[in-house]
């Protein structure tokens, strides 16, 4: 599966998906809003999904010392290339199942923004975990951000495609293509087999897609308005089960 995930980014422009429009935005900024608010000034973080490193560039900027890493090369490569490159402590290729180059208990803050969309077996997606808690410090914070089925099938149908196999795949067992969606309540399910107290679990995008012209089209003032009802109601059942996105956030025991 990792050579799949590879592939696909590849040939997948991620580095501009967090800031394509005010849809996408919603993702950024609300999951900024959540570390702003719960990480310790400082903090030592490993982003061991970085991606093209936004989230860790942003994080870098904030004062912490920010280690980032992904499976991807393209990535990586991307964020050495970047003009800051030098805020950040390390950039490296790493696999999130196996992140044996770092000693236990090293980071105040784990983030894992995009390994468990991939990880189709249970025992993977419990690796993954495990393994961000190895090395985290007791009393760190991890964030797992995960994939909605149902968020899936909702952008599935709003995007015009009706195929019914598909959609069939994805209610049932969560899986298309390389991706992996999570039935409502399963990523609390996951992290209750490990030793976290549950901070928040957030529907970081929620309906962006599916209302993806809506916001798009929306005046500043209008978008300005949607994200402060949106950050009220985003830790609500209710919405975090359609939401596309998820994030999950908990403080090691």
């Amino acid at each position: 599966m990792s050579q799949d995930v590879k592939t696909y980014y590849e040939n997948y422009d991620e580095g501009r998906r967090l800031s394509r429009d005010n849809a996408h935005k919603i993702e950024f900024l609300t999951t900024v809003h959540y570390l702003n608010k719960l990480l310790p000034p400082g903090s030592c973080i490993l982003d061991a999904c970085a991606a093209e490193g936004e989230y860790a560039f942003y994080l870098a900027k904030q004062g912490h010392e920010v280690f980032a890493c992904d499976l991807v090369d393209k990535h990586v490569a991307a964020m050495k290339a970047n003009p800051k490159a030098d805020k950040l402590v390390g950039v490296e290729v790493a696999n999130v199942l196996d992140l044996s180059q770092f000693d236990d208990e090293r980071f105040d803050v784990v983030l894992c923004m995009g390994a468990l969309y991939h990880l189709f077996e249970p025992s993977e997606r419990e690796k993954c975990v495990a393994e961000c808690l190895r090395v985290l410090k007791p009393g760190g914070i991890a964030a797992f951000a995960y994939i909605n089925r149902h968020g899936m099938g909702l952008t599935h149908f709003a995007g015009g495609h009706t195929s019914v196999d598909i959609w069939e795949e994805v209610r049932k067992t969560g899986k298309h293509q390389v991706f992996y969606g999570m039935d409502f309540g399963e990523a609390q399910k996951l992290a209750a087999k490990f030793p976290m107290t549950k901070i928040a679990d957030v529907a970081i995008d929620g309906l962006c897609y599916p209302l993806a012209e809506s916001f798009n089209n929306a005046t500043d003032e209008e978008f300005a308005a949607y994200m402060d009802y949106h950050l009220e109601i985003c830790e609500e059942p209710s919405i975090s089960g359609f939401s596309m996105h998820g994030l999950w956030i908990g403080k090691k025991e």
